[in-house]
Order: structure tokens, then sequence, then C-alpha cells
């Protein structure tokens, strides 16, 4: 819990230079002049001024200048649909009118209690101590990192591989202990991970304590607290060239993994049986544009891996998102919970790109798209070396899908059929057949 010294501060900034509201100046609000003034270090709420001024544009260059601490409220004069999500896409954590602020208490103080939210995500480094004593019984080299990518602990054969003393690793990043080139990989790797969840395995190469480069096989973890947030990753490296060690070191990963998501995730185990992005539905549908933000920020990136081998092009896939917030803004009300948000929200966003690149096969569709299906990858630059991911490059496109449904983003066979529409005997059947392909292809590349 954080003290009150940590509690965020509020401030009023205007691009015209217009004096806040008096009901927002009774609740403390300061001034800004610049937004260079904020202190990055510490969580604060900015109200933006938006009234006479593009929001879009200003909440861009707000969040160059204060990267993603600060909770950024614009208010504007009037808030539809469209407006919402265009903001929410440009940076807002809430989005607010003129009147709204006429009685501000709840909007401030919802607003500081995320901003504590993110100051806490962004920078905490406890709810690890025990993950060490699981380190330090493996016979892997295993490391640790906080939900920002910095290294919080390891066991004495990732430094004994590495070449580093503990000293060199604990506090730093891929950065620092990696050549930049391969740091890229690896960033690019976690970044998918604490976006995603779940468990993550994938072949690279990580430079020797003897200099030279060792292929070896990743093992990572998403690691939740107690509430179910990501709070960081727990990993397991397994060298390539070690054959018969490679299951086990799977096997024991898994393991590990499981036990210390237990330990963080609360008594038993299990897996918390709320949905826990129905809270936000249920937000949104009582129109809470800071629920459409957070919910974007969990799902912009999932949702773009989803698309971008749909389309090359940016500005399509980006369009495509939106319309997808577009619809969960309008229709999240009509949500019946029947299935995972996760799963409305995905199936939202595949009818909304059959849309978009039927529109614009003629200029932008990258891959034929019959009446049902487009081709989905989700094989990453990180993945690029490895056997298993050229393998399934070489699938038929409705295969492709479906194992990327169901081994990339981790969905069950039900959640499947729901985002595709399809019955789940066939998607079973589908991904029967994909499995067959799978080994063939692996054959065909020599495994």
């Amino acid at each position: 819990m954080m003290s009150c010294t940590d509690e965020p501060h509020l401030f009023w900034f205007s691009p015209r230079a217009h004096a806040a509201p008096a009901n927002v100046q009774a609740y403390g609000a300061v001034a800004l002049a610049s937004p260079c003034e904020l202190n990055n270090s510490e969580p604060a709420v900015v109200l933006l001024d938006c009234r006479e001024a593009d929001a879009a544009i200003e909440l861009a260059k707000m969040r160059v200048e204060t990267g993603p601490k600060p909770y950024l409220i614009p208010v504007v004069r009037q808030l539809t649909p469209e407006s919402v999500v265009s903001l929410v896409a440009h940076g807002a954590n809430d989005a607010v009118t003129e009147r709204d602020i006429e009685h501000p208490e709840g909007i401030i103080r919802d607003a500081k209690g995320h901003a504590g939210l993110i100051d806490l995500a962004l920078d905490a480094r406890a709810g690890f101590a025990q993950m060490q004593a699981h380190a330090n019984a493996m016979g892997s080299p295993v490391f640790m990192k906080d939900a920002n990518g910095t290294y919080i602990g390891c066991n004495d054969r990732f430094e004994n591989f590495l070449g580093f003393g503990r000293e060199a690793i604990q506090g730093k990043t891929v950065y620092d202990v990696a050549p930049s080139e391969l740091a890229l990989t690896y960033h690019r790797a976690d970044l998918d991970l604490v976006s995603s969840g779940g468990l993550q395995s994938y072949a690279t190469g990580v430079r020797h304590a003897s200099g030279k480069i060792r292929m070896v096989r990743f093992f990572k973890s998403a690691i939740r607290d107690g509430a179910g947030r990501i709070a960081g990753i727990v990993g397991a490296m397994h060298d390539i060239a070690d054959v018969r060690g490679l299951r086990d070191t799977h096997a024991e990963f898994q393991s590990v993994a499981r036990e210390i998501n237990a330990e963080l995730g609360g008594a038993h185990g299990t897996a918390p049986a709320i949905d826990p992005d129905a809270p936000l539905v249920e937000r949104i549908a009582q129109r809470n544009a800071a629920a459409l933000a957070q919910l974007y920020r969990i799902y912009h990136r999932r949702l773009t891996r989803f698309l971008n081998r749909m389309s090359w092009n940016e500005q399509l896939i980006e369009e495509v998102i939106n319309d997808t917030f577009l619809v969960v803004w309008n229709k999240a009300a009509q949500f019946r919970y029947d299935c995972a948000a996760s799963t409305w929200i995905m199936s939202i966003a595949y009818r909304c790109a059959l849309s978009a690149l039927r529109r614009e096969r003629h200029t932008r569709l990258l891959v034929p798209l019959d009446d049902s299906y487009a081709l989905m990858h989700y094989w990453h630059d990180y993945e690029s070396s490895d056997l298993i991911s050229k393998a399934l490059n070489l699938l038929p496109d409705e295969q492709r899908l479906v194992m990327s449904l169901a081994y990339v983003l981790g969905h069950s066979m039900t959640e499947i059929a729901d985002i595709i529409d399809r019955p789940p005997a066939t998607v079973k059947a589908i991904l029967h057949r994909a499995r067959n392909s799978l080994r063939r292809a692996m054959s065909t590349l020599g495994h």
C-alpha cells in the first residue's frame, strides 16, 4: 500500500494557458507550464485541457514528453463513441467532458487510484523473494525479471553460463548483459510474454561465458500476483546441444512455474475463477472511458499480433483495432458473459478484420481471402531460427490459424470455435489435421 507521501499528485495542463476550473483547483490541482515540469519518478494525474485544442495531437505530444507513467485525462467539449476510442488509442487513460469536471471528485479519486497502480506495475520489486529458492534448486540456468524487464534474480548456473557475477546481472536489463542484436530479440519476446501471459518457448542464441554464441531453448512463464496481474517473468534455458536434458528441463520448468504462480497467486495454486477482464467490460457498459483505456492497453499488442500478417499495412491494422474497440464500447451492455471476455474481443477483431480486408482486398490484402477464413501468423522475429516455426509456416492457411489460436495465444477448442464461428468438433478435426501436417513439414525440413 502506498504511503501518503506516495499519493499521486494532481496537475492541470492547458496548451492555451487557461487556468484550471475552480472545482478542479479545490482538489489541489497544480498548473503545469510545461509537461517537462513533471517528475517522472512520481505517480501523477494530469487533466489535459483540450477544449480548444486537438486532443489526439496534444495526447501524443504529452506521451512523447512524459512516457507511460502519468495518468492522462483529456478534457474535451463533448465525447462520442468514436472520439472515446480515438483518445484511448492516442494514449488517454480516461476521457471526460467539461461538464464532467463540474463535479470531479469521483474522477479524481479513481484516477489517483489507477495512477498508483501504474506506478507499482512499473517500479515494484517486491513479491519475488520466494522465487530465488526455486531457482537455486533447479539444474538449469534460471533468471527472474520484473514486469519492466529488469533482472531481479537468477541462480548460480545462469551466472556461470553468462560469465557474470550476480551483481552484474541484478538491476540490469538484457541490453546490459547481451550483444545488442540478441538483446533486441530477448526484449521483443519479453514484451510479448508480458502482454499475453502464459508460457513461452523458443530457440535463439545466447553469448556463453566462453565468448561463443550457443543455441539455447528458452522456457519462460509470466508470473501473476494475487490480483491476477502480470508481475514479471521467470525463465529457464536449455543448451540445445544437450539433447538428453531437453525434456527434463521443460518438465522441471513447468513444475517450478506452477509452484511460483501458486505462491504469488494464492492458496492451492488454482487459477482465478473470475474472468479478469469481465469487470472492465461491465464498467465499459456503464460508459466508463477509463475502463476502455485499460482494456485497450491490455489487448492492443495481442490484437496487433493477431492481425499483422493479414496485412502489412500498419494503418489498416490500427483501423481494425479501433473498429474492434468501438464495437466493444457500443456492445458491452449486450455481452452475456457466456464466454471469456478475451474470446469475445478476439471474435470481434476477427470479424472486423474480415470486413476491412474485403473492403481493401484489391489494394492491401496480401493473402487470398475466402468466405470464412484469412491467413493469420503469430511467428515473431525471435522465433525465426526455430525449426517448429518454420514448419508451421508450411501449413495450409486454416490449419495455421487454428494452431496459432491454440498453441500461441492459448485458446481452448470452445474459444476457437467462438472466435472463428465454427463448431468445436470441426475445430478439433482441423487441429488434428494440422498436427499431422506439422509432422510431415518437420520431416521435410530434415528433423
